[in-house]
């Protein structure tokens, strides 16, 4: 009453209550307790739910190498990511059923060099740990925005705008649309000051 929130200050209209939706694909993986560790009833007589969490969001997609030489995937949602812990099992799947030998994960924010062959730029090639070496880095490093099944689109890590013109394309963003185009991309851990603390998966 003291600091309203006004939806029109001229005709004394302010705003008392809002009503917030969240997402449609939201699974509950417990349910309610109380502070005895009892489970609270709804109205029903059910077990209330509760520790939500969308199922639509992926938390990691694990690439493996087949016995032919060429990558596979497999995306873990969040919702199978923390069904994993609940079960005590690794979030990550090193140990593939197929017998595929793992290679990296890729998360949201995480960071690759990519190769590049117009400036005849090959990250396999030269130390990615060496300071003098970031001038040929920072052109071709770029982070995962988002990911999906067959399909991982990164942008470059000065990049603040949302923006897929053609022709900045491997240049400011990228769209990788199969397992085995990231087959030359080299993961790297970056620390808070934007040094390459770690190469490879960690």
């Amino acid at each position: 009453e003291k600091n309203p929130i006004w939806l029109n200050k001229e005709k004394g209209i302010a705003i008392k209550r809002v009503t917030i939706t969240g997402v449609s694909n939201a699974e509950a993986l417990h349910s309610a307790k109380d502070h005895f560790g009892n489970e609270i009833l709804d109205t029903n007589g059910k077990p209330k739910a509760a520790d939500f969490v969308s199922t639509g969001n992926n938390h990691h997609v694990a690439i493996y190498e087949d016995e032919k030489g060429n990558l596979q995937e497999e995306v873990v949602s969040f919702y199978e990511a923390v069904a994993r812990v609940n079960a005590n099992l690794p979030i990550v799947n090193k140990e593939h059923k197929n017998g595929w030998k793992f290679q990296f994960t890729m998360k949201q924010n995480e960071m690759f060099v990519f190769p590049n062959e117009e400036n005849d730029f090959n990250p396999s090639e030269i130390d990615l740990m060496d300071e003098k070496n970031y001038h040929k880095i920072s052109p071709n490093l770029f982070r995962v925005q988002k990911i999906a099944t067959k399909n991982y689109f990164f942008r470059h890590h000065l990049e603040t705008q949302l923006i897929d013109l053609n022709e900045t394309r491997r240049v400011t963003w990228e769209n990788i649309r199969s397992s085995n185009g990231v087959k030359n991309l080299i993961k790297i851990r970056l620390n808070h000051l934007g040094k390459i603390v770690h190469v490879g998966e960690y």
